[in-house]
């Protein structure tokens, strides 16, 4: 115990916050609502309310009582008290209290352990920037100090806020240290919180066999100490619903919402309930989904968790406009925007904005849900989420036909199925990867429990020899030639045992090490052909590569008599750009360009970098229309993009497309003839001012 608080202070505050507690629950705990949990959530704000009411004439005297070290502690527990009734405000008013005075006597301890709760408290309540300051001045603090717990949960914190804000790369790296950290320290709950972030991390980029593998060693830990056991099973529950498998999802959910109801956390029982409603919305079951996120909605109000309420009104908005409840559901997705601004949830913004549009679309307003797709279409982060692309198309393809454009309603349809297409292939090769890893893991614990039950034979063996030589040993009493024989025996057979015992051990273990080896070398392998092929700035092909591609399209297309347009895409003034701000603003320029293509680019279209500021786009199929109309949306998009991502070019940033097709070359085709033939073409139009588009005439 640290200077200045003995064990009357400590029974002092022990009696102190008794008494509190009695004086907040004989306030009354108020009128029922709709909801148990979220009664009960109420009733703990209430319970709060009393005590900060009645604690508040007492914190001035405190430091005086019991010291600064005392004063600390009473204000933690103080912190403790009300993070457990769910009343964050007063927790962070008072957990700010002892940081501060931590922070100013020199004990680290404390302030990191007063930081850890404060951090918490602001991921729960969507306070991102004040996540990222906390956790950077705890991991500076717990460097100084030597508290490796505490770099743990600042690497864990870290992580949350960068994969909410979109930065995985950077999330992938938190969460690697800080489930380094807890295994080293030998903390299963840290830890298994640790594996659940990776694998949700894994989830987002697709790998789900990595996803699930990770989630189940998540589950054995949680199934042990029953710790948040709920939201791994609700992990589970959304990688089987994206591999399709909805007996699985369904079976995870509700073991998820069981053991929910069964714990106190009022937030986990929220976000477990949330995610539920937005399956039941997604599986077309409006009204029970309603029902979930109204529940999970009032448990997060109550509570103040800002990203579950911005989700609860997005999911409750979407049942609304399935049971045609059409002004509800605008109100409720309007308010589920505005909170995924304020957050700066890119998830919640785009699924507002795509529903919003629905709901105009249902009223018959066509011209605002098509400005309103267009709003959503701004955040380059939308095309992220492909399932929501599919939804996307599938609504223009209703507003063109609304509209009387099908043509367009056409084109919608196509990107849709190719899009959906796209989805099922994938979901295939996750289903497949995940079964993969489901039957390897199955095969190491039958090698386990193999080699688990030679140890237990090899025992018996020993057993048996030993039994043997005791039998050997009372015969030897009269058989004394005998003895010295099966003695003789005896010995040799045991050193072969242990001779082979000893071989087939380090067998065993060269050929542990060759299999990891081949995997190493396998996964390496993969990762150097995409670098081989990848343009390292902006991620599509490089030139090698593109050429590659074109090269065998024009083969094809010369053996099948097809159409293919090449459009040189040339970044207008860029050597201007270069030298008024900077390489690494034009790398941004060049980034956030490219970005824009690729969004626009229809599925099975190339794109490389052809060299420095060129990019060459390949459409295949259509004439020349086809590809004047490509190129223009392209032009149209970039410049719009560019102005919304870099207000300060002032919308300097263009560009300039040359078009040359395949059938206007002479016979055979050559890709020399072809590359040559759109590098002209972009010059005629860059003599002719820039920012335009110019087809390559025969």
């Amino acid at each position: 115990m640290k200077a200045g608080v003995t064990s009357c202070h400590a029974l002092w505050l022990t009696l102190a916050t008794s008494l509190l507690c009695a004086l907040a629950l004989a306030d009354g705990l108020g009128d029922p609502k709709a909801y148990p949990r979220a009664l009960a959530a109420s009733d703990s704000q209430r319970v709060a309310a009393a005590i900060e009411r009645n604690v508040s004439p007492l914190t001035p005297a405190v430091p005086a009582l019991i010291g600064p070290y005392g004063a600390i502690k009473f204000q933690r527990l103080l912190g403790g008290i009300f993070l457990a009734l769910d009343s964050y405000a007063s927790a962070e008013k008072h957990l700010r209290r002892a940081h501060e005075m931590a922070t100013a006597i020199g004990d680290a301890e404390d302030a990191a352990a007063a930081a850890v709760d404060r951090g918490e408290i602001a991921i729960l309540t969507g306070h991102y920037d004040d996540v990222e300051r906390l956790s950077n001045d705890l991991a500076q603090l717990a460097t100084r100090a030597d508290l490796p717990w505490a770099q743990a949960k600042a690497e864990e914190y870290l992580g949350v806020v960068a994969r909410r804000r979109g930065r995985l790369d950077d999330a992938q790296a938190h969460a690697q240290r800080a489930l380094a950290l807890q295994r080293a320290l030998g903390q299963e709950a840290g830890t298994a919180t640790a594996l659940s972030n990776l694998g949700t991390l894994a989830r987002d980029r697709g790998d789900y066999a990595s996803a699930l593998d990770l989630f189940r060693q998540a589950l054995a830990i949680r199934e042990r100490n029953d710790d948040q056991l709920e939201l791994t099973l609700r992990n589970l529950a959304l990688i089987y619903r994206d591999l399709g498998d909805d007996t699985a999802a369904r079976d995870y959910f509700t073991r998820a919402l069981d053991v929910a109801r069964r714990h106190g956390d009022s937030a986990n029982y929220a976000a477990t309930l949330g995610t539920w409603a937005g399956y039941l919305v997604d599986s077309g079951e409006f009204a029970p989904a309603l029902a979930a996120a109204e529940e999970s909605l009032a448990v997060s109000g109550a509570i103040g968790d800002r990203p579950s309420v911005g989700f609860d009104l997005l999911n409750s908005g979407r049942a609304l406009l399935g049971l045609g409840r059409l002004a509800e559901a605008d109100t409720r997705l309007h308010d589920a925007l505005a909170i995924g601004r304020e957050l700066n949830q890119h998830e919640i913004i785009a699924h507002s904005q795509v529903s919003l549009a629905e709901v105009a679309l249902a009223r018959g307003d066509a011209t605002q849900a098509n400005k309103l797709l267009q709003a959503a279409f701004a955040d380059p982060q939308t095309a992220r989420y492909k399932p929501l692309m599919v939804e996307v198309n599938e609504l223009r393809e209703k507003i063109a036909t609304a509209i009387g454009k099908p043509v367009q309603a056409l084109q919608f349809a196509h990107a849709a199925a190719a899009l959906r297409e796209e989805l099922l292939g994938t979901r295939a090769s996750r289903r497949l990867a995940a079964q993969e890893s489901q039957y390897a893991r199955a095969a190491a614990d039958q090698q386990l429990a193999l080699a688990s039950k030679e140890n237990q034979l090899q025992a018996t063996r020993l057993a048996q020899q030993h039994l043997q030589r005791n039998y050997v040993i009372v015969a030897a009493c009269g058989l004394g030639a005998t003895l010295l024989l099966l003695a003789w025996r005896f010995a040799g057979v045991r050193k072969l045992n242990n001779a082979l015992a000893t071989r087939n051990a380090e067998i065993e273990s060269q050929r542990a090490a060759l299999s990891h080896a081949n995997d190493r070398l396998q996964q390496q392998a993969d990762e150097l052909f995409q670098a081989a092929i990848s343009d390292p700035l902006t991620g599509v092909s490089n030139r090698g590569h593109l050429m590659r591609q074109l090269d065998a399209r024009i083969a094809d297309c010369a053996r099948n008599g097809g159409e293919l347009a090449a459009l040189l895409i040339d970044f207008d003034h860029f050597k201007r750009i270069n030298d008024a701000h900077g390489h690494l603003y034009g790398d941004r320029v060049l980034v956030a360009g490219v970005q824009t293509l690729r969004q626009w680019l229809e599925p099975g279209d190339l794109l490389g970098r052809y060299g420095g500021e060129e990019f060459i786009a390949v459409v295949s199929g259509g004439g020349a229309a086809n590809a004047i109309r490509v190129a223009e949306r392209l032009r149209e998009r970039v410049a719009e993009a560019m102005t919304d991502f870099l207000p300060e070019a002032n919308g300097a940033v263009t560009i300039s497309i040359g078009i040359a097709l395949l059938s206007s070359l002479a016979k055979p085709p050559r890709l020399e003839a072809l590359i040559e033939a759109a590098d002209r073409a972009v010059y005629a139009a860059k003599s002719a001012g820039r920012n335009r588009v110019v087809v390559h005439a025969a």
